[in-house]
């Protein structure tokens, strides 16, 4: 189990980097992303859905587009990224986006939303920034509980290393005072770089076994899995979770 003083200098780290950098991270995510269109093309106009870690509401945006009509909650840690996600979905004239923040690491997280359960919860860039195994799984199970009868989950993780240019970006442990000996396999050090001093994220790096394990211990079947984004089209690993005693219901 990782170490708590470890724990929270890695969520530090990611906190700081999106309060730093909200506004040039911002500008880098209004594309959507080719796996996210996929996703949306599954979701009802009329579907319940929950975003954590929405960031700026790109999927809002494009659910949105698409003509949705349903109830959309956005949460996600940065203020800076929910202000911009509100100003650019605040035009929309059909269903209902929501945007709050919270805090993954707080237990009590799911505490805050309304007192209902969703046809989607969707999940995406998001795994991958919390560190420890612990939190991880505490993070999928919450997920489970929040997810409707014939609901599901849809997940990406980001596949890094599929790229020249990342690899590139990976920093030494040493870097920030931690050692490899108190990280998870897979645990990684980033820089960012966006015409800013070069900021830190910390990043857990998932296989298609790891991140199919984490919806299992969470009581998930995975009923798709994909590759997607980036030049090479591989950049992110998306599953679809489905809960395992509905696994044969349909989805809103």
């Amino acid at each position: 189990m990782m170490d708590a003083q470890v724990r929270a200098k890695l969520l530090e780290i990611n906190k700081a980097f999106y309060d730093q950098y909200a506004d040039s991270f911002s500008v880098t995510r209004h594309q959507v992303q080719p796996g996210v269109r996929k996703i949306c093309q599954s979701i009802r106009p009329d579907a319940a859905v929950l975003d954590v870690g929405c960031g700026n509401g790109t999927l809002a945006r494009q659910l949105a587009a698409q003509g949705f009509q349903g109830e959309y909650l956005g949460i996600d840690l940065s203020e800076g990224l929910l202000a911009d996600a509100r100003q650019l979905t605040q035009a929309q004239n059909a269903g209902t986006f929501t945007f709050n923040q919270a805090d993954l690491a707080d237990p009590d997280w799911p505490v805050g939303l309304p007192q209902r359960r969703f046809d989607w919860l969707v999940s995406f860039a998001v795994f991958h920034h919390l560190p420890g195994k612990q939190l991880r799984q505490q993070t999928a199970a919450a997920f489970r509980a929040l997810i409707a009868p014939g609901g599901r989950a849809a997940i990406s993780a980001w596949q890094w290393q599929h790229s020249a240019r990342l690899r590139k970006r990976v920093l030494p442990w040493s870097a920030i005072g931690v050692s490899p000996a108190d990280l998870d396999p897979g645990d990684v050090l980033l820089d960012w770089r966006a015409g800013d001093t070069p900021g830190l994220r910390y990043v857990h790096t998932f296989t298609e076994d790891s991140l199919t394990d984490l919806a299992r211990q969470a009581g998930f079947r995975v009923g798709e899995q994909f590759y997607a984004d980036g030049k090479t089209g591989d950049l992110a690993l998306y599953q679809v979770w489905i809960p395992e005693e509905e696994s044969n219901q349909p989805a809103a």
